[in-house]
């Protein structure tokens, strides 16, 4: 009987000081909640130097401590004008007592949901004395790891007709490895167009609470198959890997691309395209300005420079680069634009050009605007009968009607311009042995029809270029066509397709020139 009352009273001794320690924490919980909210805004307006209006906010201290809270919103330097710089529809956090209640507190683990991050452009952000990082070692508080996912990024341009730059991130999460170090970060992104999911791992930070646009920002990223078909007129999968280092609202990325069967579907003939570039992705415009692109498509190279513009929101974006080649191969480009099996010509290709593609809904030959200049070595005509006929008109203005041989070579140069899928040659040059060619006209890349006029300068006189009888009867006439210091000067004309080229010769311009 001791014994068992022994029992009761212990039993009666712990109930009572369970009620008394549940009250107590009761009444800390509830005394605690509006001094944490104080806390928690204050040190959230000291490591962002923003306003910060916040909703409901719960913390609890079992089993660990946990808070809760919804509609956190930041105003960088009290800014209305703007957008807020941070919306966070809701949040949770966990800390262990060993770290929550030291200085400065450790986070172990903060979630955020609805995160949206507007940065303002420099332009519109006052002119502070000290733009330097906030010091960690300073910051009220530490957070371990972050988990952010379905985070919006967005940089205003300082353009406000522009759009603003805005990555959106469907997995994030970043991780504290040391006091005054960058937090790691590992990032899912989606791209829109081409569409394709983008892996980053990198470095974020430290923050920069006066200038959040400089906040420093490093990493690698893989994009792995993206179609390229959402762009009207090319096909073909998208791969790349780079690097990027910088600042948010100015980053320089380098990297390569990849797609194996690369093509127009003007002709839809594939071929391998590979890239090595580097470029600057202006937060302050929106725009991506491309270094030197060093590019290979099949087997030739060549390099692109130029820009993408984020022009107004409902035009979308424009693009202008300067292309040229040293020496490529003129097979490679003509296979990607015509529907023959085999391109019609092959022989080395140089070029200087500016390309320019508007925005709009056509397909991408049909908006491609072209200006500039272009060389043309050693072509011959895939086609025997046209390259037959190239070497007969060769043999024959060398003044050697007899030489059947087709293995002649000519070469191009001239000046072009692309528009509306019209190629327009305004002073195209064609030479091959014993003959200068001067024309002039438009080439339709859709259809290949050809409409040319021009001039033909042949070393050999028009009775040399014939035998027999037919010799002796022309040799009166080589004073009509003898002209410049050429043998014979012929007005000349060709028309038809790329295919079935037709050549004519205009006597009566002969005639009425002398």
């Amino acid at each position: 009987m001791p014994a068992s009352r022994g029992v009761r009273i212990a039993l009666y001794v712990a109930a009572v000081v369970f009620v008394w320690l549940a009250v107590f924490a009761t009444v800390l919980v509830v005394r605690f909640q509006p001094a944490a909210r104080a806390w928690f805004i204050s040190a959230l307006r000291q490591r962002y130097q923003s306003d910060v209006e916040l909703g409901n906010l719960h913390i609890s201290f079992f089993p660990t401590v946990q808070a809760t809270g919804d509609n956190l919103v930041f105003r960088l330097n009290g800014r209305r004008d703007i957008p807020p710089m941070v919306r966070i529809r809701r949040f949770t956090l966990e800390a262990r007592f060993i770290g929550f209640f030291r200085n400065p507190k450790r986070v172990s683990r903060l979630r955020l949901e609805g995160l949206r991050i507007q940065l303002a452009p420099r332009s519109a952000k006052p002119t502070r004395a000290n733009s330097s990082p906030s010091s960690a070692s300073s910051a009220p508080f530490i957070l371990d790891e972050v988990i952010a996912d379905g985070t919006i990024l967005e940089t205003m341009p300082s353009d406000p007709s522009k759009n603003p730059l805005t990555f959106e991130i469907r997995q994030l999460t970043l991780h504290t490895v040391g006091v005054g170090q960058p937090m790691t970060f590992h990032a899912l992104l989606e791209n829109p167009k081409p569409p394709g999911l983008i892996h980053s791992d990198g470095r974020f930070g430290p923050w920069n609470s006066s200038d959040p646009t400089a906040t420093p920002v490093a990493g690698k990223y893989t994009f792995r198959d993206a179609d390229l078909s959402v762009f009207k007129g090319i096909t073909g999968m998208l791969s790349s890997d780079g690097t990027f280092t910088g600042q948010l609202d100015r980053i320089e990325v380098a990297g390569t691309t990849d797609v194996p069967e690369f093509a127009l579907t003007i002709a839809d003939h594939a071929m391998p395209l590979h890239t090595e570039f580097q470029a600057t992705v202006d937060g302050s415009n929106g725009n991506t300005v491309l270094h030197p692109v060093r590019a290979r498509l099949g087997r030739s190279e060549f390099e692109v420079s130029g820009a993408i513009d984020r022009t107004a929101p409902e035009k979308r974006k424009t693009i202008e680069l300067d292309a040229k080649a040293g020496s490529a191969r003129l097979e490679d480009f003509l296979r990607l634009s015509v529907k023959s099996p085999r391109p019609p010509m092959t022989g080395g290709i140089h070029f200087n050009t500016h390309v320019k593609i508007p925005p709009g809904e056509t397909q991408v030959i049909d908006r491609l605007d072209l200006d500039g200049t272009f060389r043309l070595d050693g072509v011959r005509f895939t086609s025997p009968d046209v390259q037959q006929k190239i070497a007969g008109l060769s043999h024959r203005a060398e003044g050697d009607p007899k030489d059947h041989d087709p293995n002649v070579t000519a070469d191009f140069a001239g000046r072009f311009h692309l528009r509306d899928g019209q190629l327009a040659l305004p002073d195209l040059r064609f030479t091959l042995p014993g003959a200068h060619v001067d024309l002039h006209g438009t080439y339709a890349l859709r259809s290949g029809a050809l409409n040319f006029d021009g001039t033909a300068k042949l070393d050999a006189t028009v009775s040399q270029m014939t035998t027999g009888w037919k010799s002796l009867l022309l040799k009166p006439v080589d004073p009509l066509f003898r002209r410049d210091g050429a043998g014979t000067v012929l007005p000349i004309g060709i028309s038809g397709t790329r295919g079935e080229p037709s050549f004519r010769l205009d006597i009566g311009k002969i005639l009425r020139r002398h």
